[in-house]
């Protein structure tokens, strides 16, 4: 679940610099990035959750709850409850260190499974 994850982040911020830089027009492909924003909340609840073999940081804890919270602002922007550039770039900014916290909890993860110094 974990890599299905960390393959769904990266395809999110393609799509989101796609939008921003103004390669996606198309309303149907852009709604994948919202659908995607949903499933990579879920995911990261899931898969990120408690663990027996792996420590519990707060770092894994913001990198569980961080894509819930980049998802709750770009629904407030898809609803125009929040706009602006600035709102779009605190957006863009809160999606790129949940790609770097999910990687480096995965990171911790398999360092933990395997028993490395994730613990």
């Amino acid at each position: 679940m974990l890599i299905v994850l960390r393959i769904a982040l990266y395809l999110q911020v393609l799509l989101g610099l796609a939008r921003f830089f103004g390669f996606i027009t198309n309303q149907r492909v852009w709604e994948t990035h919202i659908s995607l924003g949903v499933l990579i909340a879920v995911l990261a609840l899931l898969a990120l959750g408690p663990h027996p073999r792996v420590r519990r940081d707060g770092v894994r804890t913001l990198a569980r709850f961080l894509p819930l919270v980049t998802l709750l602002v770009g629904l407030a922007m898809w609803q125009g409850l929040v706009v602006g550039t600035q709102v779009v770039m605190i957006h863009m900014l809160l999606g790129l260190v949940s790609v770097g916290l999910v990687e480096r909890a995965a990171a911790q993860q398999k360092r933990a499974l395997q028993g490395g110094y994730g613990r």
